[in-house]
C-alpha cells in the first residue's frame, strides 16, 4: 500500500503488508487487485510497474467507482496488457480483468519524476515529485500564498511540515537557511509513500537533510516543535474528507513548545479558522484573498 495508515492497520491485523511506492510483486503472485487511483498519471505508473513485475500467466483485477472514471480505464490498460475484459458491475462500480502483460518499456521510477522549481526568500529550490503527490509538478496557489507569508516571519528551531507532499515548505525553509547561521531542524511528515519518496529525492537534489516521517495524521509524531506548518489535505480519493484536518487541529497543540505556533493555509470555504479558535487561545489571520486564508495560532487551550 502507498498509505501508511492502511499499512499499519494491515500489519496490526496480521497481514504480510508493505509500505511501498509501487507494488513489489513476487514471482509466484497469481493475482493482483488494484483499486482505481484518483490520478491518471499515478494509474499509468502503477499499470506499468505491475505489468513489468507480474508473471506472464498472472491476472490483474481493477475495481473502481463509475464516478471516479472506471469506465475509461480499459483504454489505458490496453497500453500494458493484451487482454482486458469486464467481469462484473454493481453498486455503481465496475470490475475489469487484465492478462497477458505487454509493458512498453522496462519500469524505472525515475521516468515518472517531475522536476520543477519554487523560489523562496531569493533562493531557487529544486523539487522532484511523483504522480499521486499533491500539486504534482507545480506550486499550488495555496502553498504559494503560505510561502509568501513565511518570508516575513522568523522561523527557527524544530519545524514540522505536516502533509508535506513533495516537501516544498520544508525545503524552502532549509534552502533559505543553508548558508546562514539559522538553526533549523525540519521534519517532513506524510501518510503517502509517494510523498515521502518525492521529499527524499527533493532533499537529495538540493543537498539538504531533514527527518522524514511516514505517519497517518500525527499518530507517529513525538517531541515538541517551535513551528507546525501545513497546507492540510481535505480529500480522500475523489471525496472530501475533513476528518484528517479536524484531527490535526485537535492534536497539534500537544506537540507545540510553550511558545510554539501553527501556521496553515486553507480554502476560505473550509471551517478551519473556527476549529482553531476552539483549540487555541491566540488565532490570527495573516493573509486572505478570494480563495485562501493563512492563519497563525498559538497557546493551546487545555481541555479537560
Amino acid at each position: 500500500t502507498q498509505d501508511h495508515g492502511d499499512y499499519r492497520w494491515l500489519k496490526t491485523a496480521g497481514a504480510d503488508a508493505g509500505f511501498e511506492v509501487v507494488p513489489l510483486l513476487e514471482a509466484r503472485t497469481p493475482t493482483i487487485i488494484l483499486r482505481l487511483p484518483r490520478e491518471k498519471d499515478r494509474f499509468d505508473m502503477l499499470l506499468h510497474s505491475i505489468a513489468c513485475g507480474m508473471r506472464p500467466n498472472a491476472r490483474l483485477w481493477l475495481v473502481g467507482e463509475i464516478r471516479a472514471g472506471i469506465k475509461s480505464a480499459p483504454a489505458r490498460m490496453k497500453g500494458y496488457f493484451q487482454r482486458v475484459e469486464k467481469l462484473d458491475s454493481a453498486r455503481h462500480c465496475v470490475l475489469f480483468e487484465a492478462t497477458q502483460p505487454c509493458p512498453p518499456a522496462v519500469f524505472d521510477l525515475k521516468d515518472y519524476e517531475m522536476p520543477w522549481q519554487a523560489r523562496f526568500a531569493g533562493v531557487e529550490v529544486e523539487l522532484l515529485s511523483l504522480p499521486g503527490v499533491f500539486a504534482h509538478g507545480r506550486l499550488d496557489k495555496g502553498t504559494a500564498m503560505l510561502l509568501e507569508v513565511l518570508e516575513g516571519l522568523r522561523t527557527s528551531g524544530k519545524i514540522l511540515d505536516f502533509a508535506c507532499g513533495s516537501g516544498v515548505i520544508g525545503l524552502s525553509l532549509l534552502s533559505a537557511a543553508k548558508d546562514t547561521d539559522q538553526d533549523l531542524d525540519v521534519t517532513l511528515l506524510d501518510t503517502s509513500s509517494l510523498a515521502i519518496e518525492s521529499s527524499r529525492r527533493s532533499l537529495a537534489a538540493n543537498g539538504l537533510e531533514a527527518t522524514m516521517l511516514p505517519s497517518e495524521g500525527l499518530s507517529r509524531l513525538t517531541g515538541h516543535y517551535d513551528w507546525i506548518i501545513s497546507n492540510p489535505p481535505f480529500h480522500s480519493g475523489v471525496a472530501s474528507n475533513l476528518n484528517i484536518s479536524a484531527d490535526f487541529f485537535r492534536q497539534a497543540g500537544t506537540f507545540l513548545k510553550e511558545k510554539g505556533r501553527i501556521l496553515v493555509v486553507f480554502n476560505r470555504h473550509l471551517p478551519y479558522q473556527q476549529w482553531m479558535r476552539e483549540q487555541f487561545e491566540q488565532v490570527d489571520c495573516l493573509a486572505s484573498n478570494t480563495e485562501f486564508t493563512v492563519v497563525q495560532a498559538g497557546r493551546p487551550i487545555k481541555h479537560r
